[in-house]
């Protein structure tokens, strides 16, 4: 899913570097007092800031900014999108290109993770075993032989760090081997990762949940000659149940090791079935703040571009009786702001509904639900703050997360953010305009085309609720 590129005016100045060394001093001062930052070999730990840490940070930063002449136009920027996003970057290599965001990596740091057992299973003792040696002479792979393949009998797995909020889990882990580089092409091997089949118990109750792997696999910058480190990300919007918010969060994994000469998108290259169980703190996800939900009545009428099944159409649509619900939750990975459809008109349908939330995210090649979040009262041509994405959204909502960070909020309060939701639909197929009552059908196998998005039309302006 593509995300709004960063637009921002010339004229609002950079944040002045006083303030940058202002943070840096008050963090070093903090991690010389507490003194309880450790270094593993392959467990990064970010630095802890307890309450205090970050009230003296936030102190600094609000001193400093009031005291500047672009207080009025400072926003603060970052370059990010998603928590997995994020994750998919180490520790070292986040500040190393200075995108570490203060309030994750205390996310991070406070999800405490701990190793547990594990045990690896190699083709030959699976029960599908003949099933899946087969699929290797199909692709023109010679048999599975222990000369080969013994090696991986050797991989050790530690959990490196875990993001965890009330929307989010995204952890990863590292694989060592002695055996050289496993990962990538290694002479005739090639091997990826990914895990499967997940599920946690809370505390001491052995009850089994389960926890569906949205996104993940082998992180490619992560390679080296001793290992690598799978990467998994978890919605927890999407489970059956609520995610624990305390306590000790046990999770248990199966990584499938895949022969990518094979298959690496499913079973059919599997040579081996690595168990793995790691624990972390369920505290650390829990929000900043309690979520405020708000009705937002619509009005007038807007052309909708509808997916017909077979193609496009644009509609004259009334918005008249049309209310959305909007949900804004505070967490340490950003801003989530949610839409729906709480209430229509008679009439009014499911696919309206799915083309009005549609995510468009600024691309203008697509038509959907168009919302910037701005500084209050600017110019069209003003300063955004980019918007990111979860791993998937529901076909009848709208969710985009806001980089805007607990710590941020008295900076963010002080000038003020709005939210402007619009709707744009498809304004040309194939360099031919598509004004309101265009339809064009799209045959089975069709060529390529191209689409444009019109302007948005304006559905509202609302001021972004900040705790």
């Amino acid at each position: 899913m593509k995300q709004n590129e960063i637009r921002v005016s010339d004229a609002i100045p950079e944040m002045p570097a006083s303030f940058d060394r202002t943070v840096e001093d008050t963090l070093k001062a903090v991690c010389t007092e507490s003194g309880k930052r450790t270094a593993r070999a392959y467990e990064r730990r970010p630095i802890r800031l307890n309450k205090k840490a970050w009230i003296a940070i936030a102190v600094a930063a609000t001193l400093l900014i009031t005291s500047t002449a672009v207080a009025a136009t400072a926003i603060i920027r970052h370059n990010y999108h998603s928590p997995n996003s994020y994750m998919i970057h180490d520790r070292d290599e986040r500040e190393q290109t200075q995108q570490a965001i203060p309030d994750i990596e205390n996310a991070i740091a406070s999800a405490k993770p701990e190793t547990g057992g594990y045990s690896i299973q190699m083709l030959p003792e699976l029960e599908n075993f003949d099933e899946l040696d087969g699929f290797r002479e199909a692709h023109g792979q010679p048999a599975y032989s222990e000369a080969d393949w013994g090696w991986m009998r050797g991989i050790r797995p530690e959990i490196e760090e875990v993001l965890a909020d009330s929307g989010t889990i995204v952890f990863n882990i590292r694989l060592h081997t002695d055996h050289g580089m496993c990962f990538g092409w290694s002479g005739e091997q090639s091997i990826e990762g990914f895990c499967e089949d997940s599920f946690y118990t809370v505390g001491n109750d052995p009850t089994q949940h389960d926890l569906p792997i949205g996104e993940g696999g082998v992180n490619p910058n992560s390679v080296t000659e001793n290992g690598a480190t799978v990467h998994a990300g978890i919605d927890i919007d999407d489970l059956p149940e609520p995610f624990p918010t305390e306590g000790t969060v046990h999770v248990t994994t199966h990584i499938h090791l895949r022969d990518n000469r094979v298959g690496s998108m499913n079973d059919v290259g599997l040579l081996a079935v690595l168990t793995y169980s790691f624990s972390f703190d369920a505290s650390a996800g829990a929000d900043a703040a309690e979520p405020v939900v708000t009705e937002r009545p619509l009005s007038g009428s807007i052309v909708l571009t509808v997916y017909t099944g077979h193609g496009y159409e644009n509609k004259q649509v009334s918005l008249d009786g049309v209310v959305l619900l909007e949900t804004v939750s505070y967490r340490s990975t950003g801003i989530y702001v949610t839409y729906t459809v709480q209430s229509a008109p008679d009439g009014w349908t499911d696919a309206y509904t799915q083309a009005l939330l549609e995510p468009a995210f600024g691309d203008k090649a697509r038509a959907g639900f168009d919302l910037v979040c701005a500084p209050k009262g600017s110019a069209d041509d003003g300063e955004y703050l980019q918007l990111g994405s979860p791993t998937s959204i529901p076909w009848n909502e709208f969710t985009c997360i806001l980089p805007v960070f607990p710590s941020e909020y008295a900076a963010y309060k002080a000038q003020g953010l709005e939210l402007r939701i619009g709707y744009r639909a498809i304004g040309s197929f194939n360099g031919e305009p598509a004004g309101t009552d265009w339809k064009v059908e799209l045959p089975a196998g069709v060529g390529e085309y191209h689409i444009r998005a019109g302007e948005a039309q304006t559905l509202g302006v609302f001021e972004l609720i900040l705790p």
